[in-house]
């Protein structure tokens, strides 16, 4: 029967290149690393992960990762016993391996065979490896031999260890005997002695289930741990108890409990080796032990010797797609549900009015559990970045220290993805126009060292996120006749320094004197804007000559359904995120009937606050009563302004539904959602209507 593995080689998949990132962590944490107790828990993580996707290469077969992988982990080994210093050219050494093995496990899981420039990749890391063991090789044996003793090898001595793979193990895309295979290949002298399941009959003989156990006997000298890691991959899918050379009586024979048919286990022994008679004699006395409860917790977990090894998962991995149908079901019940409501309201009935303003509540309580599950922390992203700031500041020769702060903030899955190439852009452009070398830096009384700041916070209903250095900041006059010269701006023209610093991000700008491998053709910062933009976020940048920039990306908390306030507009319903609304207010009590004709803006409780009028913004010309009109104060950032409309309609719970491409082209709107009436509402763009406001409002003041 041929085994469908595509899901266990998706999920190997996976896995490994998670534990390919945590590689690549713990390498770039070593290299800063002072404590040298510190400094072993990293090497041994490490050492951990390699041995572990070692482990489940083999198991499919993927020769190639293997035998990178393999002399990487030997000379691993090496740095745990203490024979050999991780400095920074070994360190390279194993990020380049990083990258190369994640490219091995892509082709290999897809069947694609490595070209020949991967394989001398391959190759020359190999034989760079080769060339250090070697080195260790070479030294006195007197030391060698000081160095193996401290590393507690053993003498081949023979092993028995009870594999029991469950029911449903070949259901999900495991083939036992490939664990059995690659044990035979890391040890010697393996016997594998089998026996079926006495517990089903003819009739319940089911195809796809597994009904064989396993007793293994085998020479070998490595330790417990790492003839535990063989069967990693599978540890939830079967149990497994290990008998050492020397191993306790008692504790074997409580980890026998669960096997029913002992008379096979003591004949298996036998067989495995007559060195464990003793343990023979106790099994064939077939005693209870005395702690029923602990013995039922024994059969069905690990031995103690495994215990730590293994440990209930607390997470479970979701497509994404199912996450996204999850998502836009709950959205569409939220829509019905409004439906429902109103419907209920119409009729008049108390009962049913109560009856649904409890599933309403209920819904909401979904909702907020279903965005919540596509919630993940920003640190994930943020940790990419230290391979990035450490490659690109040894390239052009700088150094730069990167601190992060807030990692543990929450974002949509959806901005994760989106945001981390606007990030990198911003992150380049920072360590190769702002930092400056060593050299400039002492003579201008800064230490050698620049320093990059990657933050996320919370503000205002939105997600902040911070890129900020110590370096040269934007030279703002340079940057003004850059964009003369380019006919972005007239020669005429005044601007704000925040309206300077923005050019930047226009396409093909750059001020960069020379072209590099890292920047210098204008290509990307307006990349990083148009992509920002269409997340409905925001890009600010805050600089000082001589001591350092920020650029502030800001972006709403979620795309997909967000606590909406609902407002009319010449007859028509407009909804806008009710984290922005600061306060409403009647307009005819704060703007006298002169203001509202002749000015663009208000004086309220001594602060001045730009105001649109959204009739007029719409090309709406039919007049109508001021004192019916309405003022609501929206905020986004730092940036406040005041919204004209006819009326108000309070709270709404918004699913927003894209408009279509048609649509992409409109200032000022973000999306559309359907009220439980069934029409449709405009969702606006806060940011952008505060943008307006306050365009008109300069425009006016500079008539003035």
């Amino acid at each position: 029967m041929s085994i469908d593995l595509s899901s266990a080689i998706a999920t190997f998949v996976t896995e490994s290149k998670e534990l390919l990132q945590e590689m690549e962590n713990g390498l770039l944490d070593l290299e800063s690393e002072s404590s040298q107790e510190h400094a072993s828990e990293i090497i041994n993580a490490l050492f951990r992960a390699i041995h572990t996707i070692k482990g489940s290469a083999g198991i499919f077969d993927f020769e190639h990762v293997v035998a990178l992988t393999h002399i990487a982990e030997t000379l691993l080994e090496n740095a745990r016993n203490g024979e050999l210093q991780l400095d920074k050219e070994l360190i390279s050494l194993y990020l380049e391996a990083r990258d190369v093995t994640e490219t091995l496990i892509t082709l290999a899981a897809s069947e694609t065979e490595p070209d020949a420039d991967l394989l001398n990749k391959v190759n020359h890391l190999v034989a760079c490896f080769a060339k250090y063991i070697k080195e260790q090789n070479d030294e006195p044996d007197n030391i060698r031999t000081t160095q193996v003793t401290s590393g507690n090898k053993l003498d081949n001595e023979r092993w028995v260890l009870f594999f029991v793979p469950n029911e449903n193990v070949l259901r999900n895309g495991l083939d036992p005997y490939s664990f059995i295979h690659y044990l035979d290949s890391e040890t010697s002298e393996l016997k594998v002695n089998t026996w079926f399941d006495a517990m089903f009959g003819p009739q319940q003989f089911d195809p796809e289930s597994n009904y064989l156990s396993f007793i293994l006997s085998f020479e070998t000298d490595k330790s417990e741990d790492e003839i535990n890691d063989v069967f990693e991959f599978i540890q939830s899918e079967a149990y497994i108890a290990i008998l050492p050379p020397h191993g306790d009586a008692d504790i074997v024979k409580s980890s026998l409990q669960k096997y029913q048919d002992i008379d096979f286990v003591t004949h298996a022994l036998k067989e495995a080796d007559p060195a464990f008679s003793d343990i023979i004699q106790l099994l064939s006395k077939k005693e209870q032990p005395e702690n029923t409860e602990l013995v039922e917790t024994v059969a069905g977990a690990p031995t103690p010797a495994n215990t730590s090894k293994i440990h209930k998962s607390k997470t479970l991995r979701v497509e994404a797609l199912k996450l996204d149908r999850l998502i836009d079901q709950v959205g569409e019940m939220v829509i019905t549900g409004a439906r429902t409501n109103l419907l209920a309201h119409e009729t008049g009935n108390e009962t049913l009015i109560e009856a649904m303003a409890l599933l309403e509540r209920l819904v909401e309580n979904i909702r907020d559990s279903s965005l919540k599950l596509r919630m993940v922390q920003i640190g994930e992203t943020f940790n990419k970045f230290k391979r990035v700031v450490r490659d690109i500041a040894d390239e052009l020769g700088k150094q730069v220290d990167l601190t992060i702060v807030g990692a543990e903030t929450e974002l949509d899955k959806t901005f994760v993805e989106k945001v981390s190439d606007p990030l990198m852009h911003i992150v380049r452009n920072a360590i190769d126009h702002g930092i400056e070398d060593p050299e400039t830096r002492i003579a201008n009384g800064k230490s050698e060292q620049g320093q990059l700041t990657l933050k996320a916070y919370h503000d205002s209903g939105s997600i902040v996120i911070e890129v900020s250095d110590d370096g040269k900041g934007l030279d703002q006059e340079r940057i003004l006749k850059r964009a003369v010269d380019r006919g972005l701006v007239s020669a005429n023209q005044t601007l704000q320094e925040k309206d300077i610093n923005l050019l930047i991000f226009e396409p093909g700008f750059s001020t960069a004197e020379s072209i590099t491998n890292i920047s210098g053709r204008g290509v990307g910062m307006d990349v990083v804007k148009r992509n920002i933009d269409s997340l409905r976020g925001s890009v600010e940048v805050e600089s000082s000559q001589g001591k350092g920039s920020t650029i502030l990306i800001r972006l709403p908390l979620t795309l997909s359904i967000i606590d909406g306030f609902m407002f009319e507009v010449h007859k028509e319903n407009y909804v806008i995120p009710l984290d922005t609304v600061v306060e409403c207010l009647e307009l005819h009590e704060v703007v006298s009937e002169q203001d509202i004709q002749d000015k663009s803006y208000i004086n309220l409780r001594t602060e001045v606050l730009p105001f649109i009028r959204l009739r007029t913004l719409f090309g709406i010309e039919e007049q109508i009563d001021h004192t019916r009109e309405s003022l609501v104060i929206v905020q986004f950032g730092t940036l406040r302004a005041g919204l004209v409309v006819d009326s108000l309609k309070g709270e709404f719970q918004t699913v927003v539904k894209p408009l279509g491409r048609l649509f992409e082209g409109l200032k000022c709107i973000s999306g559309a959602t359907i009220l439980g009436s069934g029409n449709v509402a405009i969702i606006l763009d806060v940011s952008a209507l505060i943008k307006s406001a306050i365009s008109v409002y300069e425009a006016l003041e500079k008539k003035h």
